[in-house]
């Protein structure tokens, strides 16, 4: 990490985990060295600071073109590695941006619903994560969120945002679109998984 990242990372972490109470797990099955695609589901704008906050590495994360419109705003996602991407079209500027990151052997946050889900529950994936995870030769590592969309809240009555990471698994070359979407069906499979475990827990 950078040491402008490790500052934040430490000082907002310990802040967020002790307001907040979140509780994450699994973040050591994130593989220390090399390309990574975190795969997870997306409930809340917090979720790219919270994932970010529990994973051991630097992440990057695409995050809406219109969150860069504000100078100050779009300077300081920017410092933390937020790549822009424009929503409803094949964006293959950030695509490019996103694979780049993973060839530089990097970590990748992606949502793959591509949007938040206002009911909690787990929408269907856009392409081009798996494209990503391939073209990157990334290392998958599902990841699931609970709670974060109650943390308007959480000042109120405290919630509890729990964090979770799955067993990795490796992309693989893709040879077809069958294999692509076989590759997403996988990822949103381990990622519900995963919301299973916390919401039942």
């Amino acid at each position: 990490m950078r040491p402008h990242y490790v500052a934040g990372w430490l000082v907002l972490r310990a802040a967020v985990w002790l307001v907040w109470g979140v509780r994450s797990r699994g973040a050591e099955r994130v593989p220390a060295a090399g390309p990574v695609v975190v795969a997870c589901n997306h409930i809340s704008n917090w979720d790219p600071v919270l994932v970010g906050l529990a994973c051991r590495r630097e992440i990057h994360f695409l995050a809406k073109e219109e969150l860069f419109r504000n100078r100050v705003f779009g300077a300081l996602i920017r410092a933390y590695n937020a790549l822009p991407v424009r929503r409803g079209e094949l964006d293959r500027r950030a695509l490019g941006l996103a694979v780049g990151v993973l060839r530089r052997g990097g970590v990748l946050l992606v949502f793959p619903e591509g949007t938040r889900s206002r009911t909690g529950e787990l929408g269907q994936a856009r392409p081009g994560v798996a494209f990503i995870a391939c073209a990157g030769g990334a290392t998958v590592v599902p990841a699931a969120v609970s709670g974060s969309h109650e943390l308007s809240r959480a000042l109120v009555r405290r919630r509890q945002v729990r964090i979770a990471f799955g067993e990795p698994f490796a992309a693989g070359p893709a040879r077809s679109r069958a294999d692509y979407d076989a590759l997403t069906e996988r990822i949103m499979r381990a990622i519900g998984a995963l919301v299973g475990e916390l919401e039942g827990s």
